[in-house]
């Protein structure tokens, strides 16, 4: 009997044959690389089907014969590793430069970009022509910004340091508006270091307008002339001057502060004060954040005394000075002591005791910083009419920037949070003062009252002030390349500021569209004047063209108020009577507070956007057409309200 055969197909042999392959695989990987067991799966056998002799030699070649095993050998990565080398190599050969190291270039493209100046022109006075600028009427109170820029100190010029300068003058520029004026102004150059992402060194330059820029080698005395010796006239004649320094501490405020101090001590405001009927006085506040000390306490001799509660009294004899307002309107100052000044040594001994109580720390720029604003108070007042004139001269405290007071201690940091504070706050006022002076906006708010620095010169920002003011500002500026980004601050805090005004008495910014103001006094001819006055004055006691004597209206405008007496006692000649000359000073104090009450009149008269004036009568009209319409729209709320209840 036979029995059938069985048949076994090529496939199942396959099969098999994959299957003893996969326990070979597996017994290898746990004798000789147990860790590696994981590697014989399905993906493994698929992707050596057919070639498994060749992968158990591979096998063999790096963990050794079955129960031999040897430890593999890692390869070095050529293709990869060489490359990284060779780049890290590359990237610390080729690190780039910093601006110190490469200041010798910078240096060189500075000299290359600073214009060359010739001397400035004799007959430019910026501080007399705002004054001037009749468009508007008369600009009663006006704000020339000036720049200084201090040289390199001793340890900066050194072999050691890599200090260079970026801050340069620049152009003046003389631009002609039309046939009767020019303007005038004068540039400084900030040139910003640069290096580009391939290494090149480059400049950012922009460029800053000011009315006067003064370079490394100004002195004081040129500053003075300039900028200083117009705000003395203004004081002599019994109006308002104000200079102050605003700047990075240790940009020279301090320095061009006290040299005008120095220079002012044999000044005209002095010689003219002694020798003519005016009296002198000298007061010096320092203000110390939201505390305002007076640097020239009255000396008080000591005395001997018993009782405690004495001594208590006597140490807190020096109180702190207020300020204040009083119901008038008038600032008022108490605790401050005010020294009448008869020769110079007198005068420079109280600058120097001044000086030397200020309030200085160290800081990260500078070993002596000013830390409150210093306050030197000029007062000038004539013995015959009492009209007093006033200078200020202020050094402000300086400002510092985050990364410059990132190491202060609490209270340094709380100073620096002050001043930068009263400095803002002194911004704002400026720029509304200025922005008021423009046709149609008399209404607008200037914040003085918010700080005491600028309350103290409430004359200068309130557009009611009847005398005439005029103040400087110094942006004190550092010339270091590292002091770049302070000093570009400074900058963009002062130039803002300036208005610019036309050397010949016209506004760059005037809008030639304005309707004419008939009621303007600075606007009227010689002949109108003297219609006014002959209006003011009913009795024939004063001669009105001799008194206006050919001035224009915004001549006559100008004039201080000392001159108006001046020229009504003139008309007296010789006569000593007592009781005339009484009735002249009367006529000129009216005369003047008229004519000072249509200038303020005028500046605050309201406009419409076209430039055309808003009269009484058409603003009493607008007025009763407002209130009618809103009484209408109060009806027809009203009938809609009770339509709506009818409803409900």
């Amino acid at each position: 009997m036979s029995s059938a055969m069985e048949v076994v197909s090529p496939t199942d042999i396959l099969s098999q044959d994959s299957a003893c392959w996969r326990e070979t695989f597996t017994d290898y990987y746990k004798t000789n690389a147990p860790t590696r067991v994981s590697m014989v799966n399905d993906k493994m056998m698929s992707k050596w089907d057919g070639k498994y002799e060749i992968l158990m030699a591979n096998l063999v070649k790096k963990y050794g014969i079955l129960g031999s095993p040897i430890e593999p050998q890692p390869q070095p990565k050529q293709s990869i590793d060489q490359p990284q080398q060779s780049r890290s190599v590359r990237s610390t050969s080729r690190k780039p430069k910093t601006i110190a190291e490469l200041s010798s270039k910078f240096q060189s493209l500075i000299a290359k970009a600073t214009p060359t100046l010739g001397s400035r022109q004799n007959d430019i006075n910026i501080v007399e022509s705002k004054a001037s600028n009749s468009d508007n009427g008369l600009e009663t109170s006006t704000f020339t910004v000036c720049t200084r820029v201090r040289p390199l100190l001793g340890h900066e010029l050194s072999a050691e340091s890599d200090a260079f300068v970026a801050v340069v003058p620049g152009q003046r520029i003389t631009t002609k508006n039309d046939s009767k004026s020019h303007s005038y102004t004068e540039e400084l150059l900030l040139h910003a270091p640069k290096i580009s992402i391939r290494g090149i060194p480059k400049l950012e330059s922009t460029s800053h307008l000011f009315d006067y820029t003064f370079g490394p080698d100004s002195t004081n005395q040129e500053i003075y002339d300039l900028a200083c010796a117009p705000l003395v006239k203004r004081a002599l004649n019994g109006q308002i001057g104000v200079i102050f320094a605003y700047g990075q501490t240790g940009s020279g405020k301090t320095h061009t502060m006290s040299g005008i101090l120095d220079i002012l001590s044999s000044s005209d405001i002095f010689t003219d004060s002694t020798d003519n009927d005016n009296d002198l006085t000298f007061s010096y506040i320092e203000m110390l954040g939201r505390n305002i000390k007076d640097c020239l306490p009255e000396l008080v001799e000591p005395t001997t005394i018993n009782n405690a509660d004495a001594d208590n009294d006597n140490d807190n004899q020096v109180k702190d000075v207020q300020i204040g307002e009083v119901l008038n309107g008038a600032v008022l100052i108490r605790n401050m002591s005010t020294h009448t000044v008869t020769d110079v040594d007198q005068l420079t001994s109280l600058i120097k005791r001044a000086n030397s109580t200020r309030a200085t720390a160290m800081t990260a720029k500078n070993d002596s910083s000013s830390r409150s604003h210093g306050i030197a108070i000029f007062k000038v007042k004539n013995r015959k009419t009492a009209v007093q004139g006033t200078l200020y001269v202020i050094d402000l405290a300086g400002s510092e920037s985050a990364k410059d007071s990132k190491d202060h201690v609490k209270d340094r940091m709380n100073e620096t949070k002050e001043i930068n504070s009263s400095l803002m706050v002194l911004k704002e006022c400026i720029r509304a003062r200025t922005t008021a002076a423009t046709p149609g906006n008399g209404q607008i708010h200037v914040p003085y009252r918010r700080n005491k620095l600028t309350l103290l010169m409430k004359d200068v920002f309130d557009i009611g002030c009847s005398r005439l003011c005029s103040t400087v500002i110094i942006a004190a500026c550092s010339p270091l390349a590292s002091d770049i980004d302070h000093t570009s601050g400074t900058v963009k805090y002062a130039a803002p500021l300036r208005v610019a005004l036309a050397a010949g008495g016209k506004s760059n910014k005037q809008n030639n569209q304005l309707e004419v103001d008939v009621n303007d006094p600075a606007l009227w001819s010689s002949d109108a004047i003297v219609t006014w006055v002959k209006s003011v004055v009913v009795s024939e006691s004063i001669d009105a063209k001799l008194f206006v004597n050919g001035l224009t209206g915004v001549q006559f405008c100008a004039l201080p108020e000392n001159e108006f007496y001046a020229r009504a006692q003139a008309q007296l000649g010789d006569d000593n009577d007592k009781v005339k000359e009484g009735m002249m000073m009367e006529i000129a104090k009216s005369l003047y507070l008229g004519m000072w009450t249509l200038i303020v009149d005028a500046k605050t008269r309201k406009r419409r956007p076209d430039g055309s004036i808003i009269t009484p009568e058409q603003e009493e009209e607008e007025r009763k057409q407002l209130e009618i319409s809103t009484i209408e729209k109060a009806k027809v709320w009203l009938e809609r309200e009770k339509h709506m209840r009818g409803k409900a």
